[in-house]
């Protein structure tokens, strides 16, 4: 062996173009789905969408005799909207309300808190704090005491978020009036021998998606229902004021995003009892940690474990991805992504199992 021995590596102008066409469409094709990567997340969003709303579709149809897909669709949107829109009448204007009471209460409460003879108080006295303290104060009340009316004024996000709803609800009932003929097209172009196969694994994706999104609704009605029993009571008991519904409809809504949620939550409604009431707050605080411990210890395993069979790792992954493709929208879908990607991760282990066993 002559390890002496001179070795030449010839790359040719061909490779050498090869590689820097390769480099250049990956570039392009990162930077494409970047600009992308909003418009994919509200197709993903409609199809996961479509996939819970179909069993409602379909038990509407069975249940009120509707042969017709097209109307079993419509009766369900409207369902569906006609909650949604009482929902939010009923929660969204007492909570600009109460947020703008609190706005002009700010200077009160400095001023409330600069006569008090405690520690930080003192502390904010002997460092000549109070003048800029009070002057702050004013400037926040009059600066926000338009909340609401100034945040639709400056709408363009508003009318960002609200297109993008339409567009996504537009998307889904189209998904769910043409999905049965678009997937039995599909079928019918597989080779017979892999027809059945693949309509297992779909039904598996199905069966995990619907699974997922019906666990987070009952979880999140769930959450809600105890957060507002939880506010009435302790509003009572230190003779606060709060609007317990509106409050309460933060934690469903927030608690349709999976881990991030519920934190969110609970730090928005805190904050609102916080402005209201330190002892009114303080019961919350401990309450959100009893309830979600319980939540997370027996309610959450029993209910999403058996229903997307994803570990908390995997769940956590896919949120965080979510999050960096589409914000708290692609953490909603991103869970149900992953089911389906572990569905076709398992098939193929599966497969080359049986191959393994049963070599051709």
């Amino acid at each position: 062996m002559n390890n002496g021995r001179d070795v030449t590596v010839n790359i040719t102008n061909r490779t050498i173009v090869r590689t820097i066409f390769w480099i250049v469409l990956a570039i392009l094709l990162f930077r494409f789905m970047g600009r992308i990567s909003h418009s994919l997340t509200l197709i993903f969003s409609s199809f996961f969408l479509a996939l819970a709303l179909n069993p409602v579709v379909s038990g509407m149809s069975r249940r009120l005799h509707i042969k017709s897909r097209l109307r079993a669709t419509a009766a369900a949107y409207l369902l569906v909207i006609a909650t949604l829109a009482i929902f939010f009448s009923l929660v969204i204007p007492p909570l600009i309300r109460q947020t703008r009471t609190f706005i002009s209460d700010v200077p009160q409460i400095v001023d409330s808190f600069q006569t008090q003879n405690n520690g930080l108080s003192r502390t904010v006295k002997k460092y000549k704090l109070d003048q800029k303290l009070t002057s702050g104060a004013k400037d926040f009340a009059s600066q926000y005491s338009n909340f609401g009316s100034t945040l639709l004024d400056t709408g363009k996000r508003v009318i960002e978020a609200i297109v993008s709803i339409l567009v996504v609800l537009i998307m889904t009932f189209m998904m769910l009036v043409e999905g049965p003929r678009w997937l039995d097209l599909i079928f019918g172009l597989m080779p017979a021998n892999k027809r059945e196969h693949n309509r297992k694994i779909a039904h598996r994706m199905y069966r995990g998606v619907t699974g997922f999104v019906n666990g987070q609704v009952i979880l999140a009605i769930v959450a809600g229902i105890f957060a507002f029993t939880a506010l009435e009571i302790a509003s009572h008991l230190t003779n606060a004021s709060v609007n317990a519904l509106a409050l309460a409809g933060i934690v469903s809504v927030f608690g349709l995003i999976p881990l991030f949620g519920n934190p969110i939550s609970s730090t928005i409604v805190l904050l609102v009892c916080l402005s209201t009431s330190a002892k009114l707050a303080l019961i919350m605080a401990i309450y959100f940690v009893i309830y979600y411990f319980i939540e997370n210890h027996t309610l959450q395993p029993y209910i999403q474990a058996r229903l997307n069979e994803l570990t908390a790792l995997t769940v956590f992954i896919a949120a965080i991805l979510g999050i960096g493709f589409g914000g708290l929208l692609g953490a909603i879908v991103a869970i149900p992504a992953a089911t389906c990607v572990k569905v076709l991760i398992e098939d193929q282990i599966e497969r080359r199992g049986l191959r393994a066993k049963n070599p051709v």
